[in-house]
């Protein structure tokens, strides 16, 4: 069984590292192929460099008899040659190991970017999955280029150990073995660290993503004014400094164990050594060797002590960052839960949009949200959806979307399921305006136009629907207009309101111009006036689409079609603001509540 297990291990070893390999050759196929032409080179003539100081040395011990110095000369401007190639080809692997770290640092980022894209939400209601991104995001870019390093290292020790084992088997077979022999004890050390080390960071890595978040947090522009007023910096960087205080002394702890058992098994391979060493003495005095020889033998054994180490040295940091890359490659398998099978296109032509039965509860929870829900929309009218919090009106808006499935009854478009329809023709026809929406610090040319990338450079159409939010009058008093980065953090940037950004937020919405628009909250942050002038103008863009609008203030819900009122995952009343008034009912007595404040 055990045996089965190391050779799963070490198939699992070698299948991280060809992935490893693949990706390095797809970002920069010719830097990482001149790195390994380079090393290879480096590798021979370590070994050249062995046989050069063997002939300089005989040539200067007969020099020293003769009085000649052209042998010594010879071998010296060899040497210098051969020390200059050494360095030349030194500095361009360097130069090839950095540029193939920025193209990694790329390639990693896009891996991670494009399995975001690829996931559905289901993946990100699971905090192992955050957890992964982390170890990612953390340590996979450093750990790729590690292991290209490792292999490129490996390769030119390899090509060394193969010459100089060549030099020493030609005096004795036995000391090239014991020399191998004595650099095990090492080597199986080092594993043994190495694996203990991701143990202890596996354990660790979601309070130190809680610290980092917490300091994420106190760095964020708009959460200064608060954190001051709370005086809740210092409390978050206590938090934030106990849980790094924590590991710094578990860490004393561990890394002072793994420095004795390094140094014990340190002292005893030096020990060896020194041993096998005087026995090479011993044998090419007796085998009645020149002092060439002496030199060339002992600086081989030097060579092959520090090829050896260094290859198992690489061998265990192989080891080490695979056990990281393992994130990276179980990240890059997640595939997406929900099946996008669909072949059918959304248009804007569609006539009903009908949930039958549905009920929902979110992944890894067992309370159902929505409860055996039953709605029918139709293209071209307008609805609002209103009720207490938790009543499960977000989450209808994001089945609605199809950014999940239910798991119990169907939604149907125009009478046939969702599911029939592609995802990419779903998220074209649908505009949204989140409530919790997004800050990109970009230009607020760039803010808008990622409402639709196509759009991103048609200066006209972005103005158009900065007009309709409103968006347009604080926009061109900026310093650069359209082209103003937005966010305080960033240089020459500018920092709007919270009503204004959400006026960007909307403009994006407008820009879309899908044939499903969803307002979630959509006027929470605007003034009266703002609030009203928005308004007539939405008029205008609901105009012939379908529009649902989540809200919780009341004035604006009058515009609508239908209202339906939610509570506890269920439609529990339904109609024009004038019917729900007429029953009395929940919406009423909501309605009636709101209205008491204004008088």
């Amino acid at each position: 069984m055990c045996k089965m297990k190391n050779i799963r291990q070490i198939g699992k070893f070698l299948k991280n590292i060809c992935y490893i390999i693949k990706i390095v050759f797809q970002a920069a196929p010719w830097i990482t192929t001149k790195m390994i032409i380079c090393n290879i080179f480096l590798g021979i003539l370590v070994s050249f460099n062995v046989y050069i100081w063997k002939y300089f040395v005989d040539a200067a011990v007969i020099s020293l008899e003769s009085g000649k110095i052209g042998g010594p000369v010879f071998w010296l401007i060899s040497l210098a040659i051969c020390t200059g190639i050494v360095n030349l080809l030194t500095k361009l692997s360097t130069y090839y190991r950095e540029i193939g770290q920025e193209y990694m640092n790329c390639k990693v980022a896009n891996i991670i970017m494009g399995k975001i894209d690829e996931l559905n939400m289901e993946h990100f209601d699971n905090p192992k999955v955050y957890d992964a991104v982390e170890k990612v995001s953390n340590e996979s870019v450093a750990r790729c280029i590690s292991i290209i390093v490792m292999l490129v290292t490996l390769l030119r020790y390899l090509t060394t150990f193969i010459g100089i084992i060549i030099v020493i088997i030609s005096l004795s077979n036995t000391i090239a073995a014991l020399m191998c022999i004595t650099m095990i004890p090492i080597f199986y050390v080092s594993i043994s660290i190495a694996l203990r080390q991701y143990n202890i960071y596996s354990e660790r890595v979601q309070n130190v993503r809680l610290a980092d978040y917490l300091k994420e947090i106190s760095l964020k522009y708009e959460n200064i004014k608060e954190l001051k007023i709370y005086n809740a910096i210092i409390f978050l960087k206590n938090k934030m400094v106990c849980i790094y205080e924590k590991y710094i002394a578990e860490d004393k702890k561990y890394k002072k164990r793994f420095l004795y058992e390094l140094t014990g098994t340190d002292i005893l391979q030096y020990i060896f050594s020194t041993i096998i060493k005087i026995y090479t003495v011993f044998k090419v005095i007796t085998e009645k060797g020149t002092i060439g020889d002496l030199t060339m033998y002992i600086s081989a054994l030097d060579n092959l002590e520090n090829s050896i180490r260094t290859i198992l040295d690489s061998v265990a940091s192989l080891y080490s960052d695979n056990l990281y890359i393992d994130n990276l490659v179980e990240l890059d398998n997640m595939r997406s839960g929900m099946e996008d099978t669909g072949k059918r296109e959304l248009n804007s032509d569609f006539k009903t949009i009908e949930f039958q039965n549905v009920s929902f509860k979110y992944p890894y929870t067992d309370t159902y949200v929505l409860k055996d829900l039953s709605i029918k929309f139709e293209n071209g009218k307008t609805y609002a959806l209103v009720g207490s919090n938790g009543s499960g009106k977000t989450t209808f808006i994001k089945l609605l979307m199809r950014l999940y499935d239910p798991q119990k009854g169907e939604i149907l478009i125009d009478g046939v399921s969702i599911k029939e329809y592609s995802l990419k023709s779903i998220y074209n026809s649908i505009g949204v305006i989140f409530q919790d929406f997004i800050k990109y610090p970009l230009t607020a040319r760039e803010n808008i136009g990622i409402g639709n990338v196509e759009e991103m450079n048609k200066l006209k159409n972005i103005e158009k629907a900065a007009k309709v939010s409103g968006a347009d009058d604080f926009i061109e008093k900026l310093k650069n207009g359209y082209d103003t980065l937005l966010q305080k953090e960033w240089d020459n940037g500018s920092e709007l309101s919270i009503g204004q950004w959400q006026k960007i937020a909307i403009s994006r919405s407008v820009l879309r111009n899908s044939g499903i628009l969803i307002l979630d909250e959509p006027s929470s942050a605007l003034d009266p006036k703002s609030e009203y002038e928005m308004f007539e103008k939405m008029k205008m863009l609901m105009k012939d689409k379908m529009s649902i609008m989540i809200t919780h203030r009341f004035s604006n819900v009058r515009i609508v079609d239908q209202i339906f009122v939610m509570q506890e995952g269920k439609v529990v009343e339904f109609g024009s603001h004038e019917d729900l008034m007429l029953k009395k009912g929940i919406y009423y007595n909501l309605y009636s509540l709101q209205a008491d404040y204004y008088k």
